[in-house]
């Protein structure tokens, strides 16, 4: 198709765009497409900045939240463990310790050795459990070699001197019977029945 123009020479040349404002035009386009491309690269090369600066910031968070809900576990665990250590020493004290009792009274019996002061045997012991408010009761038949009263007042002092004895609330007198037996040397003893009624076992406090 082909197109004819029609009018006067001097308004053909009014009709084209003037090299001055075409090039004013040009370069404010350039302009505008520098900003935005300046725009663009400081806003998305800052963004991806921000992005991993985020992302390091949310594993920091999280590595640390761990961390708190370990230390909040390990806290709840202390607390438990100390209550029941607390209920296991308690129970621990109140408790009659009888392996104590027996050990200190056997020290006590074999006076590391020295005969001088007193020599004693058991024939049996016997333990009852306590009853209404008082503690356990404990009976001993036994002798002390020979048939001086003394040695006999002497075992009953040393026997009140062991740690135990300070839970002991009734004891048995230190008297005895001349008992004689030629099957020993010497011959006589004093036979005496040791009794004693110790606290309630609530009140036991053993020093160990």
């Amino acid at each position: 198709m082909i197109r004819i123009n029609l009018l006067p020479e001097h308004y053909r040349r009014s009709t084209r765009t003037s090299p001055k404002v075409f090039a004013a035009v040009l370069l404010v386009v350039m302009v505008v497409c520098g900003m935005f491309g300046w725009f663009g690269y400081v806003y998305f090369g800052d963004l991806g900045v921000m992005e991993v600066a985020r992302a390091e910031a949310e594993e920091l968070l999280a590595a640390r939240k761990e961390r708190v809900n370990y230390y909040s576990a390990l806290v709840a665990e202390k607390s438990d463990y100390e209550e029941r250590a607390s209920t296991i020493e308690g129970i621990a004290k109140s408790r009659v310790l009888w392996t104590e009792v027996l050990d200190q009274m056997i020290d006590t019996v074999n006076n590391d050795g020295d005969i001088d002061r007193h020599m004693a045997w058991f024939r049996s012991m016997a333990v009852k459990d306590a009853t209404g408010k008082a503690g356990p009761k404990v009976q001993m038949p036994g002798f002390v070699q020979g048939d001086d009263i003394r040695r006999l007042a002497d075992f009953h002092d040393d026997l009140e001197q062991t740690p135990f004895f300070k839970w002991v609330a009734e004891k048995s007198l230190p008297s005895g019977d001349v008992n004689i037996s030629q099957k020993k040397k010497p011959a006589e003893s004093l036979f005496f029945q040791l009794q004693w009624i110790f606290k309630p076992t609530e009140n036991w406090e053993m020093e160990r």
